[in-house]
């Protein structure tokens, strides 16, 4: 009589005769391997060999006899559990740690190469990411904040912002995304801005400014944006929003209990000397300041 794990074997093969299934199926094993295969039918795991994962539970089923039809489905279960944290492994910790993350502090900016030997210049306060593994695929890099671009050629260059994308092929433009305003500025060659629905077109010197819910576009003949130059200059702007751009390069608190932070301004301020920053924005306003700690305190005067 053929012995029950050559009766297993062919069974597996498709070889086995009317009369050695008949034996086969009076085997306790007969009913276990069956249930097995049958459930196995719905496992989806990757190249999943049916055949092959049962042979390789025989020894287990072998060298515990007596083991009960609970047992096989619990080796089942464990072997299905095991499967699946590995893909979550793999997809919440290889594939997030493939993201590139890029932030900077106040009044600090980093220099960022990308795989296609683009170059980022990120300004303060700011931050930039980006899917290494799908950068042959898809150029797409997400902003908050500011930073220039110098684009090599290729495929669509992407930058995503809260306000909305700026695209392009090979190009040099400056891109801000702060919580108060968003402003892209094209160097070279030529940048479409998606925002609120509407596309723009910005060629050499273009400048698409989004504030107060209105988009201006204006002409900006600079060869780099003014941040570069360690300065910040602002036309028609409430000075809460001024406020709010200087703490990207001073680290300091404003007590703006005494004043109008409403009122308009349009001036510059350099990003190197906090008591001269102040005095370009407080004279021409006709405002005082006193600095204690890393506190200013605004006055009127």
């Amino acid at each position: 009589m053929i012995m029950k794990e050559e009766l297993v074997k062919k069974w597996l093969n498709n070889e086995l005769t009317a009369e050695e299934m008949e034996s086969f199926k009076k085997t306790n094993e007969y009913h276990s391997y069956a249930k097995i295969l049958e459930r196995a039918k719905y496992f989806k795991a990757p190249e999943f060999d049916e055949k092959s994962s049962l042979e390789g539970l025989n020894f287990a089923i072998k060298s515990r006899k007596k083991a009960s039809k609970n047992t096989i489905y619990q080796l089942i279960g464990a072997i299905s559990a095991v499967l699946i944290i590995g893909f979550f492994v793999y997809k919440y910790v290889f594939v997030s740690a493939s993201v590139n993350q890029f932030n900077t502090g106040i009044a600090k900016t980093e220099q960022i190469e990308l795989p296609d030997y683009s170059e980022v210049s990120l300004n303060a306060n700011s931050s930039l990411s980006f899917k290494a593994q799908q950068w042959d695929d898809e150029r797409l890099l997400s902003l908050n904040g500011e930073a220039l671009f110098e684009v090599e050629k290729g495929n669509k260059f992407k930058v995503s912002t809260d306000y909305g994308t700026v695209e392009v092929l090979g190009t040099v433009f400056n891109v801000k995304s702060r919580d108060y305003i968003f402003e892209v500025q094209c160097f070279e060659g030529s940048v479409k801005v998606d925002i609120n629905k509407d596309q723009y077109i910005l060629k050499q010197n273009d400048k698409l400014v989004f504030y107060n819910d209105q988009v201006s576009l204006l002409q900006n003949n600079t060869s780099i944006p003014d941040w570069k130059n360690n300065i910040s200059i602002i036309k028609s702007q409430n000075l809460g929003n001024v406020l709010d751009e200087f703490k990207n390069y001073y680290d300091v608190k404003f007590d703006i209990s005494q004043i109008d932070t409403n009122q308009i301004y349009t001036g510059s301020f350099s990003h190197q000397n906090l008591e001269i920053a102040l005095n370009s924005i407080t004279l021409p306003l006709g405002l005082s300041y006193k600095i204690d700690g890393e506190t200013v305190f605004l006055s009127n005067k």
